[in-house]
């Protein structure tokens, strides 16, 4: 079965087939329309980012989007039998079943795979970005949520558009952080980490604007921290019961969190581990290398602590 929604609204009810981008709104040229006075023109949309792995993003719409009820405010990943609500219209959700064949010969679908099984057997070298807006629960806490929905969508629409100029593959949303990859050829190891920085220094612009935008009810000032590795990585498939998710997986990709969760404990911005400042002129890093002990790890690690301004003064002398 391919994945697929189901659109009721009063008596109407049809089959919409995913695709790689859904638009919702009150009006044609979307996707699906919901003719309804309180839906925005451009209300949300339904987007994969990696082959039967689909999210829900309010695009800023004035009454919001409902996932089993409650309001999106950040991307929303899709689990079979998810319904979305946009007002009293709903879409039901039904993933893609993946046949395998068990060891008797019998047929079997995606939820009895084992992770295991379903990772893929393939290893690449990649360059890893980890993003996350600081203190998020305080201001989910103190904005309210209509301002709070909307800001969201401002900006992981922005993040996305600079990710994607900057030819990076967005892994996953986690809540209010964004994991973006770049794997890397011998051609282009350099420029998997050039553009990391150049994104780091992109979200932090975004941020910015968001302060200007949204100045009458933000709480404190919208930041972002950021981490930025790089190594060897699984990628593939995993999940069942409904659940794909086609990611990267390894120590490097742990460690890219870890150096994210760094910069509040140097205060800094942006910290890059050694790996990914191989790839870079030494002039540019090598006597601003510090030791570090991260979470999990026994022995301290190198890495490049910066600053917005020390980051944007870096990536003038690439």
């Amino acid at each position: 079965m391919v994945a697929k929604f189901i659109y009721k609204r009063g008596e109407e009810e049809k089959e919409i087939p995913c695709a790689p981008l859904l638009t919702i709104g009150r009006v044609p040229p979307n996707d699906i329309v919901v003719h309804h006075p309180k839906v925005s023109r451009n209300h949300a949309i339904i987007r994969m980012l990696q082959p039967g792995e689909y999210y829900v993003i309010d695009i800023g719409s004035t009454n919001g989007t409902l996932v089993n009820n409650k309001r999106v405010v950040t991307p929303t990943l899709l689990v079979n039998g998810d319904v979305i609500a946009v007002e009293d219209g709903t879409l039901t959700y039904h993933a893609q079943e993946t046949v395998v064949e068990d060891e008797d010969g019998d047929d079997a679908t995606c939820a009895q795979m084992t992770m295991a099984s379903s990772m893929a057997d393939l290893t690449s070298e990649i360059t890893i970005l980890v993003c996350d807006i600081r203190s998020y629960t305080r201001l989910s806490e103190k904005m309210p949520t209509k301002d709070l929905a909307q800001m969201m969508a401002k900006w992981f629409k922005m993040a996305t558009q600079v990710i994607e100029e900057n030819a990076g593959t967005i892994d996953k949303f986690i809540g209010d952080a964004v994991m973006v990859r770049w794997t890397i050829s011998n051609k282009d190891s350099k420029e998997s980490v050039i553009h990391a920085l150049k994104v780091a220094k992109a979200l932090n612009d975004m941020s910015l604007q968001i302060n200007q935008l949204f100045v009458a009810t933000l709480p404190q000032p919208f930041r972002v921290g950021v981490g930025i590795n790089t190594g060897a990585a699984a990628l593939g498939s995993l999940g069942g019961g409904g659940y794909r998710e086609y990611t990267a997986l390894g120590d490097a990709v742990n460690m890219a969190f870890r150096f994210e969760s760094e910069t509040r404990n140097l205060g800094k911005d942006v910290v890059v581990g050694i790996d990914s400042c191989t790839h870079l002129p030494k002039e540019l890093w090598e006597k601003a290398m510090i030791p570090v002990t991260v979470k999990g790890k026994t022995e301290a690690v190198s890495v490049w602590p910066l600053t917005y301004a020390e980051l944007e003064h870096a990536i003038a002398g690439l």
